[in-house]
């Protein structure tokens, strides 16, 4: 699972609390108060890499984060997201394997309460592959879900995201309750000062091997240009030129787990995988420019290469990888 994002994103950062001030432009290309600690300002969550796809996905990529307008308006944001991967050698003899990503989000969010932020939104991730040899899995992996969820006010320093992405997680050409899965996410996040916040997160999906997946990271902005954002699944490095550009450097981890057609005649190592779950997971290594071209609206494009790429398997104990391969992707987000 994460229309991640991812991506958040990934440029992902998920809730905030808002109050009436001063704002300005944050690395990534958001609109962000200058001191989040101060009555005037906006607290940034830095628990937006949750929706993100924390783990494995980013099925709530879209926009940076989840916010509210003035007099608890509804916030409504906008994201979505083409990539290519060029041609890659499968292992084992399977061929080779280029790859196309793409993924569409729509959140909103609106102030409940004085500390409490509830969220929907869906999400549709696709990955669909070119095989060119014997590879025996579908030639398209996807996630269409659905997102509840909150963030809430613990303390002036502590804040608490819960979040269920309910959807159909298979392929094209088959669905049914088989493909039904409900991924949760339970994150908190300490803001130790204007600078510097952390968090912890904890992802539950009963289709991953590791069911319960813990990931921690850090969000820290020592000047106003430079902003280390060091979170799954997007980490970076990003620079503001100006209050319209700003690049960026780092990672990504792209990935959805999807369960095969009771049907698929594919057969790996004499072996049918009829009905099996395939863990997909690939990380990118990149860099790239977010253009503001106006209000609440940016355009990014970066480049880089795939890194690591893997089909996993679970009940057959198998796994299939693939050699390194260029990338570029393109993205376009909005909040409104």
């Amino acid at each position: 699972m994460s229309v991640a994002s991812n991506q958040v994103s990934n440029t992902s950062n998920l809730g905030s609390f808002p109050q009436d001030g001063g704002s300005g432009v944050g690395s990534n290309g958001a609109i962000v108060a200058s001191d989040p600690l101060e009555p005037g300002g906006e607290i940034e969550d830095p628990l937006a890499p949750v929706r993100e796809q924390i783990g494995t996905t980013r099925s709530a990529f879209g926009p940076d984060r989840s916010q509210t307008g003035k007099n608890d308006e509804w916030s409504v944001e906008l994201a979505a997201e083409y990539g290519y991967v060029w041609n890659a050698s499968l292992t084992n003899g399977q061929g080779n394997v280029n790859e196309q990503s793409g993924i569409i989000g729509l959140l909103g969010s609106k102030r409940l309460d004085e500390g409490c932020v509830g969220i929907v939104g869906a999400n549709w991730q696709l990955f669909t592959f070119g095989f060119d040899g014997p590879m025996p899995l579908p030639e398209n992996l996807q996630g269409l879900n659905a997102i509840f969820g909150g963030d809430f006010e613990i303390s002036p320093d502590w804040f608490m995201r819960i979040q269920v992405e309910p959807g159909i997680y298979g392929t094209w050409n088959y669905i049914n309750w088989h493909n039904v899965n409900m991924p949760a996410v339970f994150a908190w996040t300490n803001i130790l000062n204007a600078e510097f916040q952390w968090f912890i997160a904890l992802r539950a999906d009963i289709f991953q091997f590791f069911p319960v997946m813990p990931v921690p990271g850090i969000r820290w902005q020592p000047t106003k240009e430079w902003l280390f954002n060091l979170s799954a699944p997007k980490p970076t490095i990003n620079y503001a030129v100006d209050e319209e550009v700003n690049l960026f450097a780092g990672g990504e981890i792209l990935g959805v787990t999807a369960r095969l057609p009771s049907d698929d005649s594919g057969v790996y190592e004499n072996r049918s995988l009829a009905g099996t779950l395939v863990n997909y997971f690939e990380a990118r290594a990149g860099a790239g420019v977010n253009w503001s071209f106006t209000e609440g609206v940016s355009l990014q494009g970066e480049a880089g290469a795939m890194v690591w790429r893997t089909f996993d398997l679970p009940r057959l104990n198998e796994s299939i990888r693939s050699t390194m391969a260029p990338y570029a992707q393109i993205s376009l987000r909005g909040v409104f």
